[in-house]
């Protein structure tokens, strides 16, 4: 649902960084500075669906999402994300796995729940901006790894190279089968037999006188 932007009144002070200590196995993604990434923000839902009522089911409905490109784990402690004002995010000791995504909520929530995935920025505010803003990913020296951008149209943005969804084929339609009429077998008729020509009886001779 597309709705006011919430700057206007989330924000009023300058955030402190929060940190997240997770579970191993656990990850957050990072994207190295090389023109593909590794690790990579492939996915912000800046715009949680309903009114902004700033509860927890709302805050949490809007996040960022990480995935590692690698085929190594890459622990993550001491990584930021920030938005386009400065609210930033730090990251505690957390493995993610080769392949493996993470999500990280805006709102108050366990790390681990409901699953290794998630992880909680704990914030009482929004902190995508729904008329636009861009989400940098820094690594543990401060050094940009990955960025992700958008307007303010949609609720939410895919970022990275391969995390878009494919598109959809449509599945062409079964090719309808001729309706094959079973042969007309020919009607048995009994052999006709030929009608029998009846002659007139010879005429009598004449008497012969």
């Amino acid at each position: 649902m597309s709705r006011p932007a919430r700057k206007v009144w989330r924000w009023l002070a300058v955030g402190t960084a929060v940190t997240a200590t997770a579970a191993a196995g656990m990850g957050v993604a990072s994207a190295a500075t090389a023109p593909a990434p590794t690790v990579q923000l492939t996915k912000v839902y800046y715009n949680s669906p309903g009114s902004d009522t700033r509860t927890t089911t709302s805050l949490n409905a809007e996040y960022i999402r990480l995935t590692n490109q690698s085929r190594a784990t890459i622990n993550l402690k001491g990584w930021t994300v920030r938005d386009a004002t400065g609210h930033t995010y730090t990251f505690g000791s957390y493995n993610l796995g080769a392949g493996k995504r993470v999500y990280v909520h805006t709102g108050k929530g366990t790390n681990g729940r409901p699953d290794a995935q998630h992880l909680y920025w704990r914030s009482g505010n929004y902190i995508w901006n729904n008329t636009g803003d861009t989400a940098t990913l820094r690594n543990s020296a401060g050094k940009t790894a990955h960025t992700c951008k958008w307007g303010s149209k949609g609720a939410y943005t895919y970022c990275g190279v391969t995390e878009k969804p494919a598109p959809t084929t449509p599945t062409p339609p079964r090719p309808t089968q001729p309706t094959t009429k079973p042969p007309t077998t020919a009607p048995t008729t009994a052999p006709t037999t030929p009608p029998v020509t009846t002659w007139p009886p010879d005429p009598t001779p004449p008497a012969i006188g």
